[in-house]
């Protein structure tokens, strides 16, 4: 952990999600975590209160697993499971750790004095449990930041985004709630960013490259001033905004849910910029985009594939749109490879489903068409119904599938049966999505 020291409490305060230092009363917190963040998030997860991590860190907490526990066989039975799935004597682990499960007339009840005891004994073993901190004291920010790059790269990999955004924070104050603001309201239009495609969009306008070290060099070693930053940031978000607004009107996609790859957005960030926004090819744009998706242009090594690309774009004497069009030939001929002609059949919609580009056709398709949910008083547009409520079935209708005979006659003809649940198992598995709620599409 890192222990700021009294005079970098401006920097702290730059630093932190507002959100976070609205919920402590605008206290500054005592340490930064340097190393451990999986560690600590996920004891925190199941020894705080069920809720509290939503509060701090809502990203994180929507790819937490919910772990309940046998309380006759604690700690030996813990399983996974949704919310509400509790009914005794399983018991959501959080509420034996936070003492609450006491409360339960089960728990008084039905278990005996010694299982209650057993309970109070191993939970306060896992309290008193301890392992090492090492804190960092009396150091500025930037050599923070070199030691953070240093111990994660030995470690699970953090994206380059966040080791680099350390760097540039002390030299471009304020960025970071830039960032996290723009990112904010991107999503609350359907788009669904991460740090990591903002700053290489940021770093291919100003280095040509989509290296995100190169422009944290530049940064750290101030050969940019803030002035010229602010315009890099101007300049990044006006041309991701442009391609944005493209793909909603030209393609009707209005979320980034059934995106295969969205570093295919980077190619078109950067031809933005270059043409300053005027008398832009959208034809070449949008086919770009969708035959890089269908032939899986970036199915490999993303920042190799990107470096590519950029030299089509960034070629001294090239003008954007020439550039764009050489790029979008590649494309085109690498999704020749696998649909001939660009014609989509039968047997091309099969593999993993969240990973096929069938869903992202689809999708565009049935938004042109104006397809509507049913089964619903109201049924709903597609473009109404937010991303996390749209699920997979929307496209695919698994009550359609498992009801009509034509589909049924499919099935019996490639022997497909709902899977045979493992011993123990919980949850049913069916070789098609079970859906969250009985809608589907037109």
């Amino acid at each position: 952990m890192w222990e700021p020291r009294l005079r970098d409490e401006n920097l702290v305060r730059q630093i932190i999600r507002p959100e976070r230092l609205e919920y402590y009363d605008n206290r500054l917190p005592r340490y930064f975590l340097i190393d451990g963040q999986q560690r600590v998030t996920t004891i925190a997860s199941v020894m705080l209160k069920p809720g509290f991590l939503k509060r701090v860190e809502p990203e994180i907490e929507e790819e937490l697993t919910t772990l309940y526990v046998n309380l006759r066989r604690f700690p030996k039975d813990i399983e996974a499971g949704g919310d509400g799935d509790s009914r005794f004597p399983w018991m959501l682990l959080n509420s034996v750790f936070d003492d609450s499960v006491k409360e339960s007339s089960d728990f008084k009840e039905k278990l005996s004095a010694q299982q209650r005891i057993d309970i109070d004994r191993n939970v306060q073993r896992f309290r008193d449990y301890q392992f090492p901190v090492q804190i960092i004291q009396e150091s500025d920010y930037p050599t923070v930041g070199r030691i953070f790059s240093l111990v994660n790269s030995m470690g699970t990999q953090l994206t380059g985004a966040e080791i680099h955004m350390a760097r540039i924070i002390p030299y471009w104050k304020g960025i970071s709630r830039e960032f996290r603001s723009y990112l904010r309201d991107l999503r609350k239009t359907g788009y669904d960013f991460d740090l990591t495609l903002l700053m290489r969009t940021i770093t291919v306008i100003e280095c040509n490259v989509p290296q995100i070290r190169k422009f944290a060099d530049r940064v750290s070693q101030k050969k940019l001033g803030r002035k010229q930053m602010n315009r890099i940031w101007s300049e990044s978000k006006q041309s991701i905004n442009i391609v944005a607004r493209t793909l909603r009107r030209e393609l009707f996609l209005d979320k980034t849910k059934f995106f295969t790859s969205k570093n295919a957005l980077v190619p078109l960030v950067y031809y933005a910029a270059r043409a300053r926004g005027k008398r832009l090819d959208k034809k070449a744009m949008m086919k770009y985009f969708i035959v890089s998706q269908l032939g899986g242009h970036y199915s490999g090594a993303g920042e190799t594939v990107l470096r590519r690309d950029l030299r089509f774009l960034s070629e001294p004497g090239v003008r954007p749109k020439q550039g764009l069009h050489d790029l979008l030939d590649v494309a085109v001929k690498e999704a020749k490879a696998d649909y001939r002609g660009l014609r989509i059949k039968p047997e091309d919609i099969k593999g993993v489903p969240s990973k096929n580009v069938m869903l992202l056709l689809m999708y565009i398709v049935s938004r042109k068409r104006g397809a509507t949910d049913f089964g619903l008083t109201n049924p709903q547009l597609l473009n109404q119904i937010s991303s996390p409520e749209l699920q997979l079935h929307h496209i695919f209708p698994f009550d359609f599938m498992m009801t009509d005979e034509q589909a049924l006659r499919y099935q019996r003809r490639q022997a497909l049966v709902p899977r045979i649940p493992r011993s123990g198992q919980r949850h049913r598995e069916h070789h098609f999505p079970e859906p969250k709620e009985k809608r589907w599409n037109r």
